[in-house]
């Protein structure tokens, strides 16, 4: 028997209400979340309090109310996560600066603003008896403020101010998230948002051809994960799984990214991991206009394909009062990429030995272009009431073509090992061009309102859609009729050799092979199309409430998510060598010398390489052939729609006790599920039977949590939490197809029985805020999660096709993900000049996992789990110089796993980048900037079971960009 298996509210919302607390410096209650945090306590400098003259006051707000907003002095940027004391009465400021506070008796008051990296502001204010009060606050930065003998002049540090940004949402936001903001991220040289969130403690990423992709989130598999623009969860345009390719995502449209490890009860449910919110810019967060552009050019050092990138966002505001903001934001990218890559398949013979069996090597060339657009229109009506209307198209194109010499190996002789033998070698010669252009779309309207002293309501309709589209997709295959004998040394396991025995017109080395040993073999044509939609509907209310802690809220609300999701296959292939003879050609004729040999790593030689326009000159006549037929069964049976409708309601309890902050609260989520899709048998004799299958099912889920915050002191902070999350099964994986491949004995299933994997998370943390602006953290986490989800291989005997390989859905029975992560950033502003101007980022995750899997076939680690991850960046910012040299390391991770053979279980290796930007300020707005990735040329390994069977070797190269940055 053969078995193998293998894995298959917006952050940071704050209560809009103030609280009562004995001690004036207790922070707002927003406290919560769970997991993470912070050690060491390092000196801090207590903040020195600015002029009272950097604030107005205003005597115009309701009875009883005082209003207001907090903003910083250079660009007129207003601070999100800024606490606010008013005599034991504290508020959090919102992403637009603003705070309120209500049930102010009358009397004369001293308002205190603090932020970490900015001086801390006082503001006398006077509450009448029949008006409140609106207040404007202005901080100045550290940094400023020691300049302050040339205000003038002063260039604040962009990569401190936004390292503030980021540590204040992260102190004071009611649940526990790491926060990275834009500018932060601007200062590491990332292609994507994957790219970026690995800069993240906990974050690590799954790449392609060396380009990030899908993120990983301590060490669970990416589907444990969910992706949002402004709380909207994004479809997704993949067809076989629940992670979002975040590689479609340009990095250069967005204000912060939000990485929630804990979630509250007003979340979406599915988010084991956690979730990644990409928050967008808006216009209402800062004073005056916004325009910011750039534009860069490089090159990729392996195929010398260029790297460009431009982007520009312009907003502003409008109205009488300054209350309407609209802003548009773009970028765009174009990438000549280049990879080397070259793979050996390892196999188990039945006499318990290993060996190489298939050898590929491929060159890949390639063009991917990346396009991101969002348009954001905000209307304060009031300061009580708001609403917005959000939109964002990304799209990614990659066009490619792909060289590929095979080489399939059996016949192996008696002494033939793992590293050294003799075999019958078969040659194909191949050529793909593919192009898939992938987009996802986001709208987002909604709004915010406040109503009386007690009450605010928020609403959101939403709507994602995302596409996936392949054409061309087409392939030459040209075959060997020379089938040789061929010794194989993988003594150099990164590096072999191949001898061909007994044939003198063979190369004495390697496999540059005469062309004329190749005829056509096959022209395949396949096309393919996915598309998801999401719609998205919430409601939620919340109110102060005093009979939980002293002081507090209740909040409550209903959610519906309705998810649709197809995928089309269509594919073809003529074979007959009588079409292709017509066409009086040969391989050769095919093959282009001015594109250079097939030269991987410089060590690789394959001969000349396919000429680019082949199919546009030599396929019209083939597709135009009676041969070229329609492949039935896979043209039918990968085919699949289905739908996915939640509906959530949840209520939340927010308590305060002095110091101590209590978020506890129970969600439930119901989930229907429907599936369509087609079998197709053929009985012995018979014309084949093509039958629609259709499936359905519904479950329910209570998803209880708990989250404690405890404020030591204002920059001391220990977290402990408990929630519950879900993983659903993806969506082909319970959709009803059968397919068989009749030549292997192997059927393929949809299983719409596989229930949803369900996971109970504990978190502590424990956070020390530094001065003037720096963290040190540490936190533990743990996750025991029930019915993980595999897609099984196993042999049985079914109706209607005998014995055979079962491959589906599955689960197992238990799992669990337990870890550390620290982190350390700090600015070293103590230092004398000029060694003030450095700082340090840095962090580390450990994270261990096992799974049972089903059957009672042992257990596993899970898919992505890397023991360790760390980041080290070294900065420095002053003189108008900004530097930055990043490292990043993961460790090895298993991919697949093969219950039977688990020597030969698939991981990818251990993988370190080394990144350096640099930019330099040439006037108060023009800024010059350099980066250079991958400076020491990191290859990208996979293999099986152990590093000298190597899977996969892959390099591409370093690559460098140089531009200009303007911002106003």
């Amino acid at each position: 028997m053969t078995k193998t298996f293998a894995m298959s509210r917006p952050a940071g919302c704050r209560h809009p209400f103030s609280h009562r607390s004995p001690d004036p410096m207790n922070p707002r209650t927003s406290a919560i979340a769970a997991a993470i945090a912070t050690v060491l306590a390092m000196s801090t400098h207590a903040p020195a309090h600015a002029q009272a003259q950097a604030a107005s006051v205003v005597a115009d707000a309701a009875a009883g109310t005082v209003i207001g907003r907090v903003k910083e002095s250079t660009r007129g940027v207003y601070l999100d996560g800024a606490r606010v004391t008013l005599n034991g009465y504290q508020a959090i400021t919102q992403r637009d600066g603003g705070f309120r506070i209500t049930g102010v008796a009358p009397g004369r008051y001293t308002l205190q603003v603090d932020y970490i990296g900015y001086e801390t502001q006082d503001v006398e204010v006077v509450v009448g008896e029949s008006r409140g009060a609106t207040v404007e606050v202005t901080l100045r930065s550290t940094v400023a403020v020691g300049d302050a003998a040339d205000l003038d002049r002063v260039n604040v540090r962009g990569s401190r101010d936004a390292q503030a940004l980021a540590l204040n949402q992260q102190r004071t936001s009611v649940n526990y998230m790491n926060v990275v903001s834009a500018d932060l991220l601007g200062q590491f040289p990332d292609n994507n948002i994957a790219e970026s969130t690995q800069r993240i403690p906990g974050v690590s990423i799954e790449r392609d051809q060396g380009e990030g992709r899908y993120v990983t989130v301590r060490g669970a598999p990416k589907e444990f994960t969910t992706v949002s623009i402004d709380g909207v969860q994004l479809a997704n345009p993949d067809s076989t799984t629940r992670g979002v390719e975040l590689d479609t995502i340009p990095s250069d449209v967005i204000a912060a990214l939000e990485v929630t490890k804990a979630i509250t009860p007003d979340m979406d449910g599915d988010a084991i991991a956690g979730n990644i919110n990409i928050r967008t810019q808006s216009a209402l967060d800062r004073d005056g206009m916004t325009l910011r552009a750039s534009a860069a050019m490089g090159r990729f050092e392996l195929g010398d394909g260029d790297n460009e990138r431009y982007n520009a966002t312009i907003g502003n505001r409008f109205g009488a009062d300054g209350n309407i903001g609209v802003l548009f934001s773009g970028s765009h990218s174009r990438q000549g990429r280049f990879t080397d890559n070259v793979e050996t398949i390892y196999t188990r013979f039945d006499d318990g030995r290993i060996m190489p069996t298939t050898v590929e090597i491929k060159d890949y060339e390639g063009t991917r272009t990346r396009t991101g657009i969002t348009g954001r229109f905000d209307f304060r009506i009031d300061p009580g009431n708001l609403v917005y209307l959000v939109a964002s198209d990304a799209r990614f194109k990659d066009r490619e073509f792909r060289d590929n010499l095979i080489i399939e190996m059996d016949q192996h002789t008696a002494d033939s090992t793992q590293t050294i033998g003799n075999v019958r070698a078969t040659f194909d010669k191949e050529l793909r061009e593919r192009t898939y252009d992938k987009t996802i779309r986001t709208y987002n309207f909604g709004g915010e309102h406040f109503v009386g002293d007690d009450w605010r309501f928020d609403w959101q309709a939403s709507q994602s859609k995302a596409t996936k589209e392949t054409t061309p997709r087409d392939q030459y295959i040209f075959r060997s009729t020379v089938r040789p004998r061929m010794d194989y040394d993988y003594t150099d396991y990164d590096f072999p050799t191949w001898t061909i025995q007994g044939r003198p017109d063979a190369p004495a080395t390697g496999v540059n092979l005469p062309e004329e040993w190749f005829g056509f073999r096959r022209l395949n044509q396949r096309y393919e199309y996915g598309e998801e939609t999401e719609k998205g509907f919430r409601v939620d209310a919340e109110r102060s409430q005093s009979f939980l802690g002293d002081s507090g809220t209740v909040k409550f609300g209903l959610r519906a998510r309705l998810r649709d999701k197809s995928f089309d296959d269509e594919r073809r292939r003529n074979g007959n060598a009588a079409d292709f003879a017509a066409l009086g050609i040969t391989m050769s004729d095919m093959l282009c010398s001015d594109l250079g040999p097939s030269n991987n790593f410089d060590y690789f030689l394959a001969g000349r390489r396919f000429c680019r326009d082949i199919f546009n000159r030599y396929a019209g006549p083939l597709q135009a052939s009676a041969n070229h037929q329609r492949l039935v069964p896979d043209s039918i049976t990968g085919d699949y729609s289905a739908s996915e409708d939640v509906h959530a309601g949840y209520v939340r309890f927010d308590a305060n006790w002095d110091k101590l902050t209590m978020v506890a609260g129970l969600r439930y989520e119901r989930t229907s599920t429907e599936g369509n899709a087609t079998s197709y048998l053929v009985p012995e004799n018979e014309d084949p039977i093509i039958t629609p299958q259709s499936s359905s099912r519904d479950y329910g889920n209570l998803l209880p949590s708990v989250h404690l915050r405890y404020e030591m002191t204002p920059d001391s902070i220990f977290r402990a939490s408990y929630s519950t999350a879900i993983n659903r099964p993806d969506f082909m994986q319970t959709a009803p197809y059968t397919l068989f491949n009749e030549e292997d004995s192997e059927v393929s299933q949809g299983n719409p029985d596989v229930r949803e994997a369900y996971a109970h998370s504990l978190d502590v943390s424990y956070e020390r805020y530094l001065r003037p602006l720096g963290l040190v953290s540490v936190a533990a986490f743990y996750k025991r999660i029930n019915d993980p989800l595999f897609i099984a291989t196993r042999d049985t005997t079914l109706d209607d096709y005998g014995d055979v390989q079962l491959i589906r859905a599955e689960n197992g029975e238990k799992g669990r993900v337990q870890g550390v992560e620290l982190a350390w950033q700090q600015t070293f502003d103590f230092l004398p000049a000029p060694f003030d101007g450095l700082g340090i980022y840095t962090n580390y995750t450990y994270a261990d996992s096992s799974a049972e899997l089903p059957f009672g076939e042992g257990s596993t680690m899970l898919p992505g789990t890397s023991r360790t991850n760390y980041n080290v960046a070294l900065a420095y910012d002053k003189y108008g110089l900004n530097a930055r040299l990043a490292y990043n390391h993961r460790s090895k991770f298993i991919q697949s796993f093969d219950i039977d053979s688990p020597e030969l279980d698939v991981y990818w290796g251990d993988r370190s980048s080394l990144d350096f930007t640099i930019s330099y300020a040439l006037t108060r707005n023009f800024r010059l900037f350099g980066e250079v990735n991958n400076i020491t040329d990191t290859r990208q390994v996979r293999f099986q079971g152990e590093r000298s069977r190597v899977l996969e070797l892959e390099g591409f190269g370093r690559s460098w960009l140089a531009g200009v940055r303007y911002e106003f």
